[in-house]
């Protein structure tokens, strides 16, 4: 069986892994933002949401489904988050595996540290699919209060 890089050199496979991590990481990146938002904006407008009285007793008070995305959506960031740095760092560690040589080996960049991480084949999706899965699901417990709000101040 051919291998699947047999008709690529060394640099250009590099460049195509950081291009298409670049594109997952932009992805992981426009979910941390939209979440990031979806937690910030009801913190902003919580007298607008949940009525004066309910702003005066807190976030504490707020209601189980928009607490319930708020904490969906921190988790999107914190898996969104940590995925961009992984999958950055793979990169990162194949490239300077491939070139590092005795020459440069105690060099920033090529030496191997202990307390780093190192991935190897960690599969990424562990982080990628929570990440997506929280992401969805605090739209729709955000869209299951919105529906309850709206339903509220129409009766």
């Amino acid at each position: 069986m051919d291998q699947p890089n047999s008709g690529i050199n060394t640099l250009d496979e590099h460049k195509a892994k950081l291009e298409m991590t670049k594109a997952f990481c932009d992805t992981a990146k426009n979910y941390v933002q939209i979440s990031s938002a979806a937690l910030a904006l009801p913190l902003l407008f919580t007298q607008a949401m949940l009525g004066k009285s309910a702003s005066d007793l807190g976030i504490r008070h707020a209601p189980g489904s928009l607490v319930t995305a708020w904490i969906l959506f921190g988790t999107t960031i914190v898996f969104g988050l940590t995925y961009q740095w992984l999958s950055i760092r793979r990169v990162w560690d194949q490239f300077h595996e491939t070139y590092r040589t005795t020459k440069n080996a105690q060099k920033p960049g090529y030496r191997r540290t202990w307390w780093i991480i190192k991935l190897g084949d960690m599969n990424l999706a562990f982080f990628w699919f929570p990440m997506v899965c929280s992401f969805y699901a605090g739209i729709g417990f955000f869209i299951y209060f919105a529906a309850q709000y709206i339903r509220t101040i129409h009766n």
